[in-house]
């Protein structure tokens, strides 16, 4: 068996913190991806953002008018936080949780945070309420009322509050230390099999422009006073995640959905041309549905989907008659989004086909 030879460059590395810090870091977007990750399975939409007055904040919807913002502050600490480790001021002249409440504290935006987390790797030591019980998130109300008072008797010397903000929480991150990466992964294939079962998939090539995105945008360090040039500099939205998950999903059969529209066509008594020109707006539309997920989107395939299974539960059995049904009872918010008639024929259709398939 072959020796195998000594490393010439062994020895102790005098510099380290750099690839510590750099490990700090990379746990900070990677727990962002998986954060929202564990949200996109709910068909909601939001936002993502890396060191945008917090370490990471999280939007609950893509319009600034009913975006609820959650703050999270992630720390790698080897020790678990205790109240001295919460409350000791820094160079800056900020403790730990002091920072985080000032993060939101006396803002524009206050109203609409909706939690302040410190998200702490390695567990809390503080006092509950309840002995021997363990809590991967604990608000406020979890504390003992000596941990409480002994947390705000601090903080106020630092700030100028009355009590904690109510929407405090501490939190312990299911992702791992030291396995992140194969963790983010491991959840991209966990989302793309509850959303679309039998489905072929790359998930390293999703993980790896999801990740490349959320850190090229989180080194923006540019301010942006309109919400729409901010969510596109800035973040990592649910409409991009599901664009890049059916970039690399093959969600449906192709072949078996190119045959049933093809029957449609049949039935409809299309010739070649006409068939040809519905094809094109189907497409389409079949391509903003996979890679929209936005709101609007969802609003509207439920529509459809609601009027579609509501003709056949009445026994409708000809899909000239299901169109025209749909069509009579669209609201004109949602004909609004549509150019002309053929495409909204081409959305029931393609709306029929994929909730008989999937």
């Amino acid at each position: 068996m072959e020796e195998k030879k000594k490393n010439p460059l062994f020895k102790s590395q005098n510099e380290k913190a750099g690839s510590q810090t750099f490990q700090k870091y990379s746990y900070q977007y990677h727990w962002a991806l998986y954060r929202v990750l564990e949200e996109h399975e709910n068909m909601q939409e939001y936002a993502v953002f890396v060191e945008l007055h917090e370490d990471v904040v999280i939007s609950d919807s893509l319009d600034s008018e009913r975006a609820k913002f959650e703050f999270n502050q992630v720390k790698t600490n080897q020790a678990k936080f205790n109240t001295y480790q919460l409350v000791k001021k820094k160079k800056n002249g900020k403790c730990v949780l002091g920072k985080l409440i000032s993060s939101g504290l006396e803002k524009p935006f206050s109203d609409q945070i909706s939690n302040l987390n410190l998200v702490s790797l390695n567990d809390f030591n503080l006092e509950l309420n309840e002995e021997n019980v363990k809590l991967d998130k604990i608000r406020l109300e979890d504390l003992s009322e000596n941990q409480l008072k002994e947390l705000e008797s601090e903080i106020k010397k630092e700030l100028d509050i009355d009590s904690l903000p109510v929407n405090i929480q501490f939190i312990v991150p299911s992702l791992s230390k030291n396995n992140f990466q194969n963790d983010v992964i491991a959840s991209i294939v966990r989302l793309i099999n509850n959303l679309f079962p039998n489905s072929h998939h790359n998930a390293l090539e999703i993980y790896r422009l999801l990740i490349d995105e959320i850190q090229r945008k989180g080194q923006v360090t540019y301010d942006f006073k309109k919400w729409d040039e901010l969510l596109a500099k800035k973040a990592l939205t649910s409409i991009t995640v599901s664009k890049v998950i059916n970039q690399f999903t093959s969600l449906k059969d192709e072949e078996k959905i190119n045959s049933e529209f093809s029957d449609i066509c049949s039935e409809l008594n299309l010739n070649s041309i006409e068939k040809k020109l519905l094809k094109r707006p189907f497409d389409r539309y079949r391509t903003q549905k996979n890679g929209n997920n936005s709101l609007a989107q969802l609003e509207l395939t439920r529509f459809f989907e609601k009027e579609i299974q509501d003709n056949i539960n009445t026994g409708v059995t000809s899909i000239s008659t299901l169109i025209g049904n749909v069509l009579e009872v669209i609201p004109n918010k949602i004909k609004r989004q549509f150019h002309s008639d053929d495409e909204i024929r081409s959305a029931i259709i393609c709306e029929f086909i994929l909730l008989d398939n999937e």
